[in-house]
């Protein structure tokens, strides 16, 4: 069997060094040199098309415009997980109870029960 080739490397041609390593020489590792008036003119002409510096914090973004939106997270309330063991029965009477109500959730449930005991509830449950 021939093997198709494969894991065969192919001949590098004549003159070139190692095919797998990028030829770097041509690139300059200083920092660029930029003439300021150059700079100033080019900047100048974006202006004139319309492109926005945003990158400038001197002068503070414009309503609408430059302005990154600020993404701020619901503080989360605290929570704590309970395991009740106790009667077949009444654990069940209390499943029944939460999906009877439309609950996605056991402490939907309890919150809803709560409202119930003390009297502060009298609407619709919230099935949110």
């Amino acid at each position: 069997m021939s093997g198709y080739g494969f894991g065969k490397k192919a001949p590098a041609p004549a003159g070139v060094g190692d095919p797998t390593k990028l030829d770097l020489s041509g690139i300059v590792r200083a920092p660029l040199s930029v003439d300021p008036a150059r700079e100033a003119a080019a900047i100048a002409r974006g202006n004139a098309l319309g492109f926005v510096d945003r990158g400038d914090p001197a002068e503070g973004p414009a309503e609408g415009q430059g302005a990154t939106p600020v993404r701020r997270r619901r503080q989360a309330a605290p929570q704590s997980s309970l395991y009740i063991k106790g009667p077949k029965e009444t654990l069940d009477w209390f499943i029944d109870f939460t999906n009877q109500r439309g609950h996605r959730s056991y402490w939907q449930a309890l919150a809803e029960f709560r409202d119930l005991v003390e009297g502060t509830r009298t609407s619709a449950p919230d099935r949110s």
